[in-house]
């Protein structure tokens, strides 16, 4: 083995390890490039999750607004019935009391007729 044959050995090794290099860039990159993709479809996918969840929770918030309107009705009108109610009863008192009167006063004319 002469100067030639060693050098040509180093030569030969040298690109060897040069296309190996080249070789382990080349798959690393590709799976940097991979696990990007893989990265942004998991970030996707959370992201059609957090939405999903942000629809159904917009959908029971709407459900619980128009329940809560419906109770402020229900309550509001029973109140109003309360009211007559009251009222009703007040006139009925008076009534009563007014009646009481007037009998008293008729047992009072019809003891001084006596």
């Amino acid at each position: 083995m002469g100067a030639d044959a060693t050098i040509s050995l180093s030569l030969i090794f040298s690109s060897i390890s040069m296309i190996g290099v080249i070789a382990n860039i080349f798959i690393s990159f590709r799976r940097e490039s991979e696990s990007n993709k893989l990265k942004e479809v998991q970030i996707e996918k959370h992201f059609a999750q957090i939405d999903v969840k942000l629809d159904d929770f917009l959908n029971r918030m709407s459900d619980i607004a128009k329940n809560s309107e419906k109770s402020a009705e229900r309550i509001d009108n029973n109140l109003q019935e309360i009211i007559k109610s009251n009222e009703r009863i007040g006139t009925l008192f008076r009534l009563h009391d007014e009646h009481e009167k007037r009998i008293s006063s008729l047992e009072e004319r019809a003891k001084r007729h006596e």
